[in-house]
């Protein structure tokens, strides 16, 4: 008896906590916290990562001023960070496969933050095009990193849950982020705004090499993966791979053309608000995401429990229920401020569905080959971005009013509600 109170005597006769508490109270917090820490930096970097992606739509018409640019151009040197994403998925999967999270992560934050200063001293349109791409190859290991810390130190059940609520935490920050960073854009320059970003990247880079650890079980993991060769034909052959991707394609359009690039320029030449009105407008897409990607992830495991049928049945709604909004949005004339809001909001909101389809590839790919499946789905859903931004500047470089070329977008969106028929099949 007298052992045993011993055993779990809290203080000593000085009154400092005993080393059996200190240790096992250690032990305790660093195991509870660190899924957390790796988890909540990972995000950090996405948030930052995002707002760089969006970042293009607050400074398209500084850009086009300062380098003379026409649309075509404009459009091009937008979109040359995607193409630098897109580009760099497939081997950033299979990097993280093998490699783990820290030391890439740790590279790729110096990449973006290089290049987002590069592009704040740029003042050519050829140094303009260099720093993109830089910043596209930095950001390009930032989202899938998420993913691969949230499968790694998470189960299976909280992932979309933790996804979701990834992308409501980045979209919330980029959503005040737009509304801060258009007033400072209006008031000190698009430069400014850079040094600010670039200076925020810095910060993450730092955390990233104070805290982020490699989780054991993957670094055992990591010695026993397969051939560059067979990942690359397992991950092609997986046809929910190319089914999610092409769906998250379509529906992230929203955020990476609409918001990306066209959105702030529709509402500023088209309907003539100014830029923090409009900026504070499409910061509604984001909020809309934040709380819609959650809340379909809690829908679908709560409600719909995961079932085949089900699954395929919301992200069929969303994508029709995004068609419809995104039609009123373009298609009819002197709507008020208000119903912009409201609008932009509930595309948002809906078009979170392409949340889904990352927790639909994680569910029909080996553990092996996680990283590679869900790098490869990004990569299709990213593309949206270099494909579409240059057709729709082109489009309007040819004089098609904003509304004609952003009709391009409606005929993907419905694409996107056959291709929801196909969702989570099992080959």
């Amino acid at each position: 008896m007298i052992k045993n109170r011993a055993k779990f005597a809290t203080f000593n006769n000085n009154g400092s906590l005993s080393r059996f508490y200190q240790f096992n109270f250690m032990t305790f917090n660093k195991k509870r916290l660190m899924p957390w820490i790796n988890w909540g930096i990972a995000v950090s970097f996405v948030l930052s990562q995002f707002f760089l992606q969006a970042a293009s739509g607050l400074m398209a018409a500084s850009w086009q001023r300062e380098f003379h640019l026409n649309t075509t151009q404009l459009g091009f040197l937008s979109s040359v960070f995607f193409i630098a994403y897109v580009g760099m998925q497939i081997p950033v999967g299979l990097a993280y496969d093998r490699f783990g999270a820290r030391k890439i992560l740790l590279t790729a934050s110096i990449l973006l933050c290089l290049g987002t200063f590069g592009l704040s001293l740029s003042h050519t349109y050829g140094q303009a095009i260099v720093a993109r791409v830089l910043m596209g190859f930095g950001s390009s290991f930032g989202f899938v990193g998420m993913l691969y810390t949230t499968s790694s130190w998470f189960s299976s059940r909280y992932f979309a849950l933790l996804v979701g609520l990834a992308e409501t935490l980045a979209m919330i920050g980029v959503a005040l982020a737009e509304i801060i960073m258009g007033w400072v854009i209006l008031h000190y320059g698009w430069r400014v705004m850079l040094y600010i970003a670039g200076s925020a990247m810095f910060l993450v880079n730092f955390l990233i090499y104070v805290f982020v650890r490699d989780r054991k079980a993957n670094q055992i993991k990591a010695k026993h993966t397969i051939s560059l060769k067979v990942a690359l034909l397992k991950t092609v052959k997986n046809k929910q791979v190319w089914f999610a991707g092409l769906y998250g394609f379509a529906t992230f359009a929203v955020i990476n053309v609409v918001v990306g690039l066209w959105g702030i320029p529709f509402l500023t030449q088209y309907h003539n608000l100014s830029l923090p009105t409009a900026s504070s407008m499409m910061s509604m897409v984001f909020i809309g995401t934040a709380i819609g990607g959650p809340f379909n992830a809690w829908f679908v495991e709560r409600w719909l429990n995961g079932r085949l049928l089900n699954r395929q049945f919301s992200t069929t709604l969303f994508a029709l229920l995004t068609t419809i909004l995104f039609g009123v949005l373009i298609y009819i004339p002197n709507l008020s401020i208000i119903t912009g809001f409201v609008l932009l909001f509930f595309i948002g909101f809906f078009s979170s569905i392409y949340i889904q389809v990352f927790a639909i590839v994680k569910d029909h790919t080996e553990l092996n080959l996680r990283a590679t499946a869900l790098a490869a789905t990004n990569m299709l859903l990213m593309a949206s971005a270099p494909v579409l931004q240059p057709i729709i500047g082109k489009l309007l470089a040819l004089n098609y009013t904003f509304p004609q070329a952003l009709t391009l977008l409606e005929v993907i969106f419905i694409i996107a509600i056959g291709l929801s028929f196909n969702l989570d099949k099992k080959d």
